[in-house]
């Protein structure tokens, strides 16, 4: 049991560590980063229990409390992904039969360090109370989880995202339903105590270790299919069609987003959203009143270009009038000061994607103009 503890302890941290460096932006993210570090937290714990404490009753009957954090935890994951500018503030009292415990663990605790011995009374009292806890919790938030992604899978969440929540809900449903059967077996056969507490409790180390591999998964999934999340993704050219969807899809999407992309484009144009350089999309649905996982499918499905693209392709073409503007006026010609104007937030991202979306370097593109204009010029006068 401890080769396991270790393990899913180690590889939450390793998610974390990933989850962190390669999500940064996504707010809903730091909820993912506090299930792991709850996970993390949770098998540490039983390893230096189970290693560093000599009486055997508190080893294996002493139940940790860091357990009811996790139903609560995907729920408002579930939330965070369905429901425009949720907050999980709002969500606090979630929390509270986690910080009940985590009082009563610590007082249990004290009492038998201050004693050094197991009161048995105070333990059984402690496990029924934590254990029927996180039974409700953790049966409540996962079905209402559950329920909640699956009105919403059409419409605002993609298959990444509804299959993450979906499996760690399970998972979660799975690990009491392992403490229910448990309990039933040791009413039947008690004499087989050990056998049973220890089974139980390595079916759920192990599916806590499967919850670290889904959300390192996931995390590598978007990575790889989400580009507009990751705005230095080198892959930043339209987007492959899913050569398992018909082509007709798209007549769908046309059904679907015709209107609704008129209305973003136009406000995107007269309002210049893009020339903020720290537009995402959840500015952008900010600004346009739009959900944001109705922009993505836009973008993706019905336009075929990621989120930066599109934004980029603006930045560009104000550039380039402000750059034709100032030839035909002889004004001094900064190219970065432009760019910066423009909504670039740095000279390297400015030259990538302009060479990307015009194919030519801005120098270039500029040294085209000069001697496009000049026989033109040189026509009128004579």
């Amino acid at each position: 049991m401890q080769y396991i503890v270790i393990i899913g302890a180690f590889q939450a941290l390793v998610a974390l560590w990933l989850l962190q460096v390669r999500d940064k932006k996504s707010s809903s993210s730091y909820l993912f980063m506090c299930l792991l570090l709850a996970i993390a937290a949770h098998l540490t714990i039983k390893f230096v229990i189970f290693n560093f404490i000599p009486d055997e009753r508190i080893r294996h009957e002493m139940n940790t409390f860091i357990g009811a954090s996790y139903g609560p935890l995907i729920y408002l994951y579930a939330l965070s992904k369905t429901q425009k500018d949720f907050s999980a503030a709002k969500k606090w009292y979630a929390f509270i039969p986690l910080f009940i415990l985590m009082i009563a663990y610590l007082t249990v605790s004290c009492v038998f360090f201050v004693l050094n011995r197991t009161d048995q009374t105070l333990l059984s009292l402690y496990n029924n109370l934590s254990l029927y806890s996180m039974l409700a919790i953790n049966l409540y938030y996962p079905l209402k989880s559950l329920l909640i992604v699956h009105r919403y899978k059409t419409d605002l969440l993609n298959r990444n995202e509804y299959g993450v929540i979906v499996r760690i809900s399970w998972c979660i449903l799975f690990m009491e339903s392992t403490v229910v059967i448990g309990k039933t077996f040791l009413h039947f056969y008690p004499e087989k105590y050990h056998v049973i507490n220890i089974s139980a409790r390595i079916v759920v180390y192990f599916l806590l270790l499967i919850i670290c591999l889904l959300i390192i998964r996931k995390n590598l999934k978007t990575g790889m299919n989400d580009p507009f999340e990751n705005p230095s993704d080198k892959n930043l050219g339209i987007n492959d069609i899913d050569k398992e969807e018909p082509a007709l899809n798209y007549i769908d999407y046309e059904i679907k987003f015709s209107g609704l992309w008129q209305n973003m484009d136009r406000l995107v144009r007269q309002k210049q959203l893009y020339r903020d350089c720290d537009l995402n999309l959840d500015k952008l649905a900010l600004q346009t009143e739009i959900n944001k996982y109705q922009i993505s499918e836009m973008l993706n499905g019905y336009k075929q270009k990621p989120f930066y693209r599109y934004i980029n392709e603006y930045r560009i073409e104000y550039f380039k009038n402000m750059l034709e503007q100032a030839i035909e006026k002889d004004e001094n010609i900064n190219f970065l000061s432009f760019a910066y104007e423009a909504g670039f937030k740095s000279k390297s991202s400015f030259n990538r994607y302009f060479k990307e979306i015009t194919g030519k370097t801005p120098s270039l593109y500029y040294k085209s103009i000069i001697s496009g204009d000049k026989p033109q010029s040189f026509e009128i006068s004579i």
